[in-house]
């Protein structure tokens, strides 16, 4: 495939992450509002959750897609087995989030959202290994601006795992205000939940700006 498609793609990816996002966040800041009623907030979360799967999938293309588009720039060679394993892993992640969705408010769930945290964890060891050893001078991909741009990316890994940890007590506390109505600390649970949320989702916003920044100017500060 043509180079410039692979850019297409790739712009295309953050557009729908970022603006998917952003409405994740208003959703989310909405199901936390005591004024509203519980239907109203009910669902706003329930849209947060369904919307929040656009930047689920964007950023589990971002990496194979970001390696199509390093070998179709000339920036590396990638050996064919590295992208067939990178779409493979992609792939199976997309089956793993659509598992997540489809088992909410089951029994399942819950192994699986873990199955999940192991899995982004496992992927934020791996790409985190590749970008710091491309810093070094080591491996198969190159340093420089390249490399921090790889190192930075893993760290979203972590701000996800973060994101997903933050925002578990919300499921439990919207139960409790459906049978129990507005309470004081079940209100507290919800905000602390959103709000500790929103850190992580601010800084992965800050960063998304970075590892573009970078991308684009192919500088490093």
């Amino acid at each position: 495939m043509d180079h410039t498609i692979w850019v297409f793609l790739h712009v295309m990816l953050l557009v729908y992450w970022l603006g998917g996002d952003l409405g994740v966040f208003l959703l989310a800041k909405a199901a936390k509002r005591p004024d509203l009623s519980f239907a109203e907030r009910a669902f706003a979360l329930q849209m947060a959750v369904r919307i929040d799967l656009i930047p689920r999938l964007c950023f589990t293309l971002m990496f194979p897609v970001g390696l199509q588009l390093t070998s179709s720039g000339g920036f590396a060679v990638i050996p064919n087995w590295a992208l067939v394993l990178a779409w493979f892993a992609s792939a199976a992640w997309i089956v793993l989030l659509l598992a997540v969705g489809r088992a909410e408010g089951t029994p399942r769930a819950e192994t699986l959202n873990r199955l999940h945290r192991v899995w982004q964890a496992l992927l934020l060891v791996g790409v985190g290994s590749l970008g710091v050893f491309a810093l070094l001078g080591l491996g198969p991909l190159p340093g420089g601006w390249y490399g921090l741009k790889i190192a930075l990316f893993a760290l979203i890994f972590a701000l996800a795992i973060g994101i997903d940890i933050a925002f578990r007590p919300i499921g439990p506390a919207f139960m409790r205000l459906a049978v129990e109505g507005s309470k004081p600390e079940i209100e507290q649970a919800i905000s602390v939940a959103v709000d500790g949320a929103i850190r992580y989702v601010l800084g992965l916003y800050a960063l998304l700006i970075v590892i573009t920044f970078i991308g684009i100017t192919k500088l490093i500060f």
